[in-house]
């Protein structure tokens, strides 16, 4: 078998020996014609010949597929010019990707980049953050890159900074003088290239200092260095300086109605106000500087000998540049008054912001009396629009929705009703204000209330949308700042049935919390209206919840049989009865807990109406009969000291009547009590004292040695035996018989 360079000859001879062969086909087709047909033999050689060339082609293939693929890697990184990338480590997965992008025709650009997190980065695209400086390479043909196709395969090269400048910086410095000088290409095609060109170059112009909140005139080059003489005579010239006229038109048109598009705005404030008319006198200012550049100047002189159309309106509205800017410098003056003073609301909770209001009113009514410009109706209707904007910002930033739904209930009420004043003291400073200016000034308060309050309104109803929120977490949940407060303890055969209950309302309402709290847009954001839907999807779950509890309370007191067990219960349900629905049914309770008092006092008084109550054989008459009395005292005390103790019971007609009756009853046994003692004291001796001193034994006459009883056998003494024999006697008397005499000194008998 011969060597490959023999191969390689043979195949290219073969290969030349096919063009002659195609260049002298006719030739042989018209010698074909004078062949006789008995010489078929001649043909058989080209077809030996074919068969070995494929054989031998074949054979190269093979051999080629064998050969060790050539690295390419130095191709690239001889032309990436990128700082820092010889310092860079390069490693296996740099040449993975690398080789890749050379052979998958199907990559279409390979970025280098040096990212200052991950170091030396390649990507088959382009980076997702902005980098300083990019190494890029496109391949524009759909083939392996080799070291033989490389140049007209690849299109590479460096790109620093941000893209958008950096392109403009290559499309002016380099590709459009050469296009602009080119004198080579036919007419029409200069010409339209031309046309396109500068069409792109004045969008890129404009874009990129967009991006910078300027506005940049672009300024063709291409007629600079000619004389206005000369180049009005170029139709196609002269058309495309009219394109350029008619995009400087369009820029300045909308600088002058940007001032439209910050007065819609809905959520900007003061700051942003001052911000917008510093920026509009910078740009205003920079387009007028641009208007008396020499190339403006020089394109509007060959537009005015050509008798362009478009040069009149540019000229008009060059003059309402120059008079926009005088305005916008007027009224950036008068508006930097109130820079400072709003400065120092920012850093304000909103319960100390109401004390600053007035001034910034007053500040706000010197620009209306004083400013030549920014005196109309609309701008300063705008102008407290915005106000109340700022306001409403603040507000926002002292709510914290997160401490809302995560159970701070107190210390955000607190924020809330915080925010709700502030609003309500800047509507009232601000009606004061009216009031001041129409009784002193002759230029009426003309300005549209309604706009300037009305999403002031509505924020404080959202507040108190979300006070609500926090009411409904304390009531039903048991929220307070962060924690839960404990669970009641209900006792009795009922008590665990309760407990699960109202479990089961707590976790139905975190449910509703959470569904609430994950509401689309933004909660505080006023003009979200997807929040009233979800607000009274909430609401309507409260109020089932309401019910439920209604029915367990209800369910709670049916085994309710005396005072105190009522007080308890009432005592844990006392945080649902701030609800109108629940405090419907808590105040039917604590009316059937006073008529529980009432039947109290009903026994009672019917014990106190027997005529001969019943008392123990070893109880005197008197004496048992003011012990029994003050027993049925204790028993209506005892409840009634339960009711007063218990603060939260409502204050309800019913309750009042059965203090009265419980007053009137005291006072009837107090007298029941006195009257039995007038009793007793009537039935005795006025000298039964002195029988005291007498001795209760004595020694006996008539049995030496013995002792006998010296009781008095006939009027008073056994009586004040009982009376101090008897222990009830004691506690019922011993106050009335020695008023002033402590107990532990009341002599004993």
């Amino acid at each position: 078998m011969s060597g490959k360079p023999e191969k390689k000859r043979k195949v290219s001879g073969w290969g030349s020996t096919r063009k002659q062969a195609a260049q002298g086909a006719p030739a042989a087709q018209a010698g074909d014609a004078t062949l006789p047909a008995s010489e078929p033999e001649l043909e058989l050689e080209p077809l030996k010949e074919n068969s070995e060339a494929a054989l031998e082609e074949s054979e190269v293939q093979k051999e080629n597929l064998q050969e060790p693929e050539v690295d390419v890697k130095p191709l690239f990184l001889s032309r990436a010019m990128l700082t820092g990338l010889a310092d860079a480590k390069w490693t296996e997965e740099h040449d993975t990707i690398l080789e890749h992008f050379a052979q998958d025709p199907s990559e279409p650009i390979l970025t280098i980049f040096i990212d200052p997190c991950s170091g030396l980065k390649l990507d088959l695209g382009m980076p997702v953050q902005t980098q300083n400086q990019i190494v890029y390479f496109i391949r524009q043909a759909l083939v392996p890159i080799t070291p033989e196709n490389f140049e007209a395969t690849v299109q590479f090269g460096t790109v620093r900074g941000s893209y958008i400048p950096a392109l403009l910086r290559l499309l002016s410095g380099v590709f459009a003088p050469q296009v602009f000088t080119n004198t080579s290409w036919p007419e029409s095609i200069r010409n339209h290239f031309a046309s396109h060109l500068h069409r792109f170059l004045a969008c890129l112009t404009d874009t990129r200092y967009k991006l910078e909140g300027h506005t940049v005139l672009y300024i063709p080059a291409e007629a600079m260095m000619m004389k206005p003489e000369v180049v009005f005579k170029d139709k196609e010239l002269v058309q495309r300086l009219e394109t350029s006229m008619i995009h400087w038109t369009r820029q300045i048109k909308e600088v002058l109605s940007a001032q439209e598009t910050v007065e819609t705005g809905e959520n900007l404030g003061p700051l942003e106000e001052i911000e917008f008319w510093r920026n509009r006198c910078m740009d205003l200012s920079g387009i007028s500087t641009q208007l008396v550049k020499e190339g403006v100047k020089h394109i509007e002189s060959i537009l005015r000998l050509a008798k362009s159309s478009y040069l009149a309106p540019f000229m008009k509205l060059a003059q309402q540049i120059q008079d926009g800017s005088c305005q916008a410098q007027s009224n950036l003056t008068f508006l930097s008054i109130l820079k400072e003073p709003y400065q120092e609301l920012a850093f304000m909770p909103p319960k100390d912001i109401s004390s600053k209001l007035p001034k910034l009113i007053s500040l706000i009514r010197i620009i209306w009396v004083n400013s030549p410009y920014y005196n109309t109706r609309e701008r300063l209707t705008s102008l407290f629009r915005k106000m109340s904007n700022e306001i409403i910002r603040l507000c926002c930033h002292a709510i914290s929705l997160d401490r809302i739904f995560e159970g701070y209930v107190n210390s955000s009420k607190e924020d809330l009703h915080g925010c709700i004043s502030c609003c309500h003291a800047w509507k009232d400073h601000y009606l004061q204000a009216v009031q001041m200016h129409t009784q002193f000034s002759s230029r009426g308060w003309v300005l549209d209330q309604t706009s300037i309050f009305a999403q002031v309104d509505a924020f404080v109803q959202r507040c108190k949308d979300l006070i609500e929120v926090c009411d409904c977490q304390y009531h039903f949940a048991r929220w307070e700042d962060g924690k839960q407060g404990p669970l009641p303890c209900f006792f009795g055969a009922q008590g665990p049935q309760i407990t699960r209950n109202l479990l089961e309302i707590e976790d139905i309402f975190h449910k509703n919390l959470y569904t609430l709290r994950a509401v689309r847009g933004g909660i505080l954001d006023v003009k979200n209206t997807s929040w009233h839907e979800d607000y009274n999807r909430f609401r309507a779950g409260v109020k089932d919840l309401e019910v439920m509890t209604q029915n367990l309370i209800t369910s709670a007191f049916e085994k309710v049989r005396d005072v105190e067990h009522g007080v308890l219960l009432l005592d844990t349900f006392h945080r649902l009865s701030a609800r109108e629905a629940i405090k419907r049914t808590y105040d039917k309770k604590a009316v059937d807990l006073y008529m529980l008092f009432n039947t109290e006092l009903a026994l009672v008084n019917r014990e106190l109406n027997k005529k001969w109550p019943y008392l123990e054989p070893y109880k005197a008459q008197y004496s048992g009969q003011a012990h029994w009395v003050r027993i049925l005292r204790r028993r209506i005390d005892r409840v009634m000291n339960c009711l007063s103790s218990a603060h939260f019971l409502p204050h309800i007609g019913t309750g009042e009547e059965s203090v009265h009756t419980y007053q009137q009853m005291v006072q009837a046994i107090d007298e029941l009590v006195r009257k039995t003692f007038q009793d007793w004291t009537s039935t005795l001796d006025k000298d039964c004292i002195r029988r005291l001193d007498m001795p209760l034994l004595r020694i006996s006459q008539e049995k030496a040695g013995m002792l006998d009883i010296n009781f008095d056998k006939y009027k008073t003494y056994p009586h004040l035996i009982s009376l101090y024999l008897t222990p009830s006697t004691y506690s019922v008397f011993g106050s009335i018989l020695f008023p002033n005499c402590p107990k532990s000194l009341i002599p004993i008998f």
